[in-house]
Protein backbone atom coordinates (compact mmCIF):
# COMPACT_ATOMS: atom_id res chain seq x y z
CA UNK A 1 0.00 0.00 0.00
CA UNK A 2 1.44 3.42 -0.99
CA UNK A 3 -0.13 6.38 0.67
CA UNK A 4 2.21 8.61 0.98
CA UNK A 5 0.17 11.27 -1.91
CA UNK A 6 -2.59 11.28 0.91
CA UNK A 7 -4.19 15.04 0.42
CA UNK A 8 -2.16 16.35 -2.45
CA UNK A 9 -3.02 17.31 -6.00
CA UNK A 10 -2.55 14.73 -8.79
CA UNK A 11 -1.95 18.40 -11.23
CA UNK A 12 1.91 16.95 -10.84
CA UNK A 13 4.10 14.41 -9.80
CA UNK A 14 6.69 16.98 -8.66
CA UNK A 15 6.05 16.61 -4.85
CA UNK A 16 4.14 13.25 -4.91
CA UNK A 17 6.72 10.56 -4.02
CA UNK A 18 4.26 7.83 -3.56
CA UNK A 19 3.54 8.03 -7.30
CA UNK A 20 7.22 8.03 -8.18
CA UNK A 21 7.31 4.89 -5.95
CA UNK A 22 4.45 3.63 -7.54
CA UNK A 23 5.81 3.77 -11.06
CA UNK A 24 9.28 2.53 -9.82
CA UNK A 25 7.16 -0.45 -8.17
CA UNK A 26 5.74 -1.60 -11.33
CA UNK A 27 8.86 -0.97 -13.35
CA UNK A 28 10.24 -3.65 -11.60
CA UNK A 29 7.68 -5.75 -12.18
CA UNK A 30 6.73 -5.40 -8.35
CA UNK A 31 3.06 -4.37 -8.63
CA UNK A 32 1.25 -6.78 -10.86
CA UNK A 33 -2.36 -4.79 -9.83
CA UNK A 34 -2.54 -1.20 -8.92
CA UNK A 35 -5.95 -0.77 -6.71
CA UNK A 36 -7.54 2.36 -6.50
CA UNK A 37 -10.83 3.74 -5.54
CA UNK A 38 -11.03 5.81 -8.55
CA UNK A 39 -8.19 6.55 -10.77
CA UNK A 40 -8.72 9.05 -11.84
CA UNK A 41 -7.28 11.05 -9.10
CA UNK A 42 -3.82 9.10 -9.59
CA UNK A 43 -2.43 12.20 -12.24
CA UNK A 44 -4.81 14.76 -12.99
CA UNK A 45 -2.68 15.34 -15.90
CA UNK A 46 -2.22 13.13 -19.57
CA UNK A 47 1.65 14.11 -18.93
CA UNK A 48 2.09 11.77 -16.14
CA UNK A 49 -0.78 9.75 -16.68
CA UNK A 50 0.60 8.22 -20.07
CA UNK A 51 3.89 7.32 -18.88
CA UNK A 52 2.28 5.16 -16.05
CA UNK A 53 -0.06 3.22 -18.56
CA UNK A 54 2.72 2.50 -20.65
CA UNK A 55 4.98 1.31 -18.12
CA UNK A 56 1.99 -0.57 -16.91
CA UNK A 57 1.62 -2.27 -20.30
CA UNK A 58 4.98 -3.43 -20.83
CA UNK A 59 4.84 -5.00 -16.98
CA UNK A 60 1.75 -6.61 -17.43
CA UNK A 61 0.42 -4.49 -14.68
CA UNK A 62 -3.15 -4.16 -14.25
CA UNK A 63 -4.61 -1.54 -13.16
CA UNK A 64 -8.25 -1.37 -11.40
CA UNK A 65 -11.50 0.99 -9.45
CA UNK A 66 -14.86 1.13 -8.50
CA UNK A 67 -15.56 0.63 -12.54
CA UNK A 68 -13.75 -2.15 -13.40
CA UNK A 69 -10.28 -3.82 -13.88
CA UNK A 70 -8.26 -2.67 -17.21
CA UNK A 71 -5.17 -4.35 -18.61
CA UNK A 72 -3.05 -0.96 -20.48
CA UNK A 73 -1.46 -3.46 -22.55
CA UNK A 74 -4.53 -4.22 -24.37
CA UNK A 75 -6.29 -1.48 -26.81
CA UNK A 76 -9.72 -1.68 -25.04
CA UNK A 77 -7.35 -1.05 -21.91
CA UNK A 78 -5.32 1.42 -22.98
CA UNK A 79 -8.65 3.23 -24.98
CA UNK A 80 -10.61 3.20 -21.58
CA UNK A 81 -7.86 4.42 -19.41
CA UNK A 82 -6.67 7.00 -21.68
CA UNK A 83 -10.29 8.26 -21.72
CA UNK A 84 -10.71 8.13 -17.82
CA UNK A 85 -7.02 10.47 -17.76
CA UNK A 86 -8.84 12.56 -20.41
CA UNK A 87 -11.28 13.66 -18.01
CA UNK A 88 -9.50 13.90 -15.18
CA UNK A 89 -7.68 16.40 -16.92
CA UNK A 90 -10.33 18.17 -18.05
CA UNK A 91 -11.99 18.14 -14.69
CA UNK A 92 -9.49 20.00 -13.32
CA UNK A 93 -9.15 22.35 -15.66
CA UNK A 94 -13.20 22.99 -14.99
CA UNK A 95 -12.13 23.28 -11.26
CA UNK A 96 -9.79 25.65 -11.69
CA UNK A 97 -11.87 28.03 -14.41
CA UNK A 98 -14.52 27.78 -11.55
CA UNK A 99 -11.99 28.69 -9.07
CA UNK A 100 -11.00 31.83 -10.96
CA UNK A 101 -14.40 33.15 -11.79
CA UNK A 102 -15.95 32.66 -7.91
CA UNK A 103 -16.31 36.42 -6.53
CA UNK A 104 -13.99 37.42 -4.05
CA UNK A 105 -15.00 37.61 -0.48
Amino acid sequence: MIDADLGLSGTSIAQRNGFKELVGRVGLSEVGLILSIDVTRLARNCTDWYPLLDICGLRGCLIADGDGVYDPGTPNGRLLLGLKGSISELELHTIRSTADRRPAG
